[in-house]
């Protein structure tokens, strides 16, 4: 099903659990844990302030980090997280390719 959040709110798909923390050891399932981080999948048009729409400072690709606590996981899917851009904490800088 296509979703499109409303408003200020922003459809982020999280990374996948570590499942390897060292050489050689695997994390069980059991053990595995929600990554806080991800990639924003859509955007709302933006937020309302007397009057005027404020587009998003977060778009489609960034990644983002955000609280264990945040946001809504969509029905049926625990690796989509519905947030509020308030809600995110940080956005990961993209990395640098030196040219050789």
């Amino acid at each position: 099903m296509d979703w499109k959040p409303l408003y200020d709110k922003l459809i982020v798909k999280r990374d996948a659990p570590d499942t390897e923390y060292a050489p050689g050891l695997v994390v069980a399932d059991a053990h595995k844990k929600q990554q806080n981080m991800g990639v924003v999948i859509e955007t709302g048009e933006g937020r309302w302030v007397d009057g005027i729409l404020l587009p998003l400072t977060v778009q489609p690709g960034m990644r983002v980090l955000f609280s264990q606590f945040a946001g809504h996981n969509l029905a049926g899917n625990d690796d989509l997280v519905v947030l509020r851009e308030d809600e995110v904490l940080a956005l990961a800088a993209p990395v640098k390719h030196e040219e050789r």
